[in-house]
């Protein structure tokens, strides 16, 4: 859970795989190291290439360097140089790991700022998130760092340094990275850190130490305070439109995957005067995790984030899916509506079947039943006699589906009479 005004970011091994640069873009470099330096011999750098490695032979130097894969700033000065050329021609792609663009927007549309911090000169580092395989997202980022402009990346004055030109509080930066030794210079600094331990990583059986670990980026979604706002002002939004009466129903975020916890509206509480502070955390099982007390119905929240990964689950009582189960106990049909669209359907040529379950009050038996007839394309259940649940990505998406699925339903049963 993100409780922070900034995230950082490393790239190798965090953000994209280890092979991506040792293997993609290092190889794509070291053959054009010597035309590189040839084609620029007057270039500043190239004198100090020679400056540093106390040789003229320049092109040794670099190749030297990078056979050792020391993270000489000048290097990577030229590394970056030949990159961004690399991606401009359209010779390069940057691939990330697919759990890095959903994440990344998550967190920007919970209003934290962005930033990378990689040994990779700012340059590349432009260059390769201008070029990925998701298409342009330098826009998600506010800064860049590098080991020019920051300083080396085990060593705590650079995330001091980092810190004040972010000008921001050591405490409100979360630096994520695959390196132990970074991450421990990033805590000196006062930063709050996470560790990835991606498999496959060279780092992913290391020893993290007192850093949090995780494998994935989205296994650390929204903060307990973030999600607490958002699911105060979406219950409010559906008490006002006689969905949720009295306490009834209940709302839900992911706020990390591994381990599953969600953050659940409070049981008992009017949901049109919900607060940020009236929610519960619990974990895979749907159990309380450091108190307060949650809904029975927690539970098969839990069992929808784990089985259909979403993000956010919406449970209403609204009355025309109860009343369209009451007409289809198999399953509610939906085909040939425009609508459709809204809810991840095609309008035509698609038959939409939402799923109808015996209530109980047992919520493992609900949440079996839920997916032993789970479709990926399908994220709604309806409970017989009780109410919906609709889920997706966040809580805007899964309302924009909620809110064209009881359409589409109360058109059903208009067109059943």
């Amino acid at each position: 859970m993100i409780d922070a005004d900034w995230v950082v970011l490393d790239i190798e091994g965090t953000t994209a795989a280890t092979s991506q640069v040792r293997i993609v873009l290092y190889d794509y470099a070291r053959p054009r190291l010597g035309p590189w330096v040839d084609a620029h011999p007057d270039d500043p750098l190239v004198a100090e290439i020679r400056s540093v490695a106390g040789t003229d032979d320049a092109v040794a130097a670099l190749h030297g360097w990078m056979d050792a894969d020391e993270k000489v700033p000048v290097l990577k000065a030229v590394q970056g140089l030949i990159w961004q050329r690399g991606y401009a021609d359209g010779e390069l792609t940057f691939e990330l790991f697919p759990d890095v663009l959903p994440t990344l927007r998550t967190w920007r549309e919970n209003g934290l700022r962005l930033a990378i911090y990689s040994s990779g000169a700012v340059t590349g580092q432009v260059a390769a998130f201008s070029h990925t395989t998701e298409g342009d997202l330098t826009g998600l980022f506010a800064r860049h760092f590098d080991t020019v402009n920051a300083g080396p990346k085990q060593e705590t004055v650079s995330y001091k340094s980092i810190a004040d030109a972010l000008d921001a509080e050591p405490g409100r930066i979360v630096f994520f990275s695959d390196v132990p030794a970074e991450l421990d210079a990033a805590a000196a600094a006062g930063w709050q850190t996470v560790g990835v331990a991606r498999p496959g990583e060279p780092y992913v059986n290391a020893d993290f130490g007192p850093h949090r670990t995780v494998t994935t980026l989205d296994s650390v979604l929204y903060s307990v305070e973030d999600a607490g706002r958002q699911l105060a002002a979406e219950s409010a939004r559906y008490a006002a439109m006689g969905w949720m009466r009295g306490t009834s129903g209940n709302l839900s975020v992911t706020l990390q995957r591994f381990p599953l916890q969600l953050a659940v509206t409070a049981s008992g509480l009017d949901k049109g005067e919900l607060t940020a502070q009236d929610v519960v955390v619990v974990d895979g099982a749907g159990e309380a995790v450091g108190g307060g007390k949650a809904s029975a119905e927690a539970g098969l929240h839990a069992r929808i984030a784990a089985v259909a990964g979403a993000g956010a689950v919406v449970h209403v009582h609204a009355l025309a899916p109860v009343l369209a189960a009451e007409r289809w106990p198999d399953g509610v049909p939906l085909s040939d509506l425009e609508m459709l669209k809204g809810f991840g359907r095609a309008a035509h040529d698609d038959v939409l079947t939402v799923p109808v379950v015996p209530n109980s009050q047992d919520m493992r038996e609900l949440g079996d039943a839920f997916e032993r007839g789970f479709r990926a394309d399908t994220p709604a259940l309806i409970v017989a006699r009780h109410g919906i649940y609709v889920w997706g990505d966040d809580l805007r998406q899964a309302r924009h589906r909620l809110e064209c699925l009881e359409w589409l339903l109360r058109f059903a049963l208009e067109r059943g009479r």
